[in-house]
């Protein structure tokens, strides 16, 4: 089984504790598919986010994560106006590809960033975003491949479809 599979195997099985417990599994999927990401990517962190709120109002509430390299101080809700670039270029384009936070306007407030370099893929469902999943590499800069941005937009849309199907459960989470 070659590394896309493996992801796509732990996802599923990720998925199977979602749909046996509902909304009482989400933290444990989350988890499940942070872990699978974290060591498919070889990166520091992985996590998944539920996009909520309303247009210059929107948030970033953190699901579930794995880091592999130590705690991370990173904050469970992540909002629009404390990073209007991030979620600018996230909700145009559906997709933040940050080699060097250090470098990058978007990502003004970071001080010091919580990753270095960043690779963050948001899922829509009907045109809307729902859902990011992130990866974070820690202390130093990274060249994110394009094969690592389809591999992430591919297991983002597999992950977004499950939130999507407890949308309204997840909105009083």
């Amino acid at each position: 089984m070659d590394k896309i599979e493996a992801l796509f195997s732990a996802m599923r099985t990720a998925a199977q504790t979602l749909d046996w417990e509902g909304r009482a599994g989400l933290a444990t999927y989350a988890s499940q598919i942070s872990e699978a990401l974290c060591h498919h990517f070889t990166c520091s962190h992985a996590s998944l986010w539920l996009l909520d709120g309303v247009p210059g109002r929107y948030r970033l509430r953190s699901l579930g994560s794995f880091e592999a390299d130590g705690p991370s101080h990173q904050k469970p809700v992540c909002d629009q106006q404390a990073f209007p670039g991030y979620f600018d270029t996230l909700l145009r384009d559906g997709v933040i590809r940050c080699e060097d936070a250090l470098l990058d306007e978007r990502l003004q407030g970071l001080t010091p960033p919580t990753w270095r370099a960043m690779l963050d893929m948001g899922g829509q469902i009907n045109g809307r975003t729902v859902g990011v999943l992130a990866l974070g590499q820690r202390e130093v800069p990274r060249a994110w491949t394009l094969r690592e941005e389809l591999d992430l937009r591919r297991a983002t849309a597999k992950a977004c479809l499950r939130l999507h199907n407890l949308k309204h459960e997840l909105e009083t989470v």
